[in-house]
């Protein structure tokens, strides 16, 4: 999902950047307790979008637990995230 996210982020950058930083604000106020991981992601949407970039797709242990706090819910559209997933299937099964 988050290559994806990482796409759209090349190709709309302001909408992405928007929908990230309202959801990271609201996940702030819900969840202090996790602030550690949203100061990394505040860091990381207002630094270099090549880093944010890098960030998403990065398989390092650190990135994946990362994105399990990810800002970017409703980046993808329904059927988008049913198309990643179908994809996904089909290169299991290829395995």
């Amino acid at each position: 999902l988050h290559e994806r996210i990482a796409d759209r982020l090349r190709t709309a950058p302001a909408e992405t950047l928007a929908r990230a930083e309202a959801n990271l604000l609201r996940m702030q106020s819900l969840h202090p307790g996790a602030s550690e991981l949203f100061d990394e992601w505040e860091r990381l949407l207002h630094g270099p979008p090549d880093a944010l970039a890098d960030a998403l797709v990065n398989p390092g242990l650190h990135y994946r637990e990362l994105r399990h706090v990810t800002p970017f819910a409703g980046v993808l559209t329904a059927p988008e995230r049913a198309a990643v997933y179908r994809e996904f299937r089909r290169e299991e099964r290829r395995r």
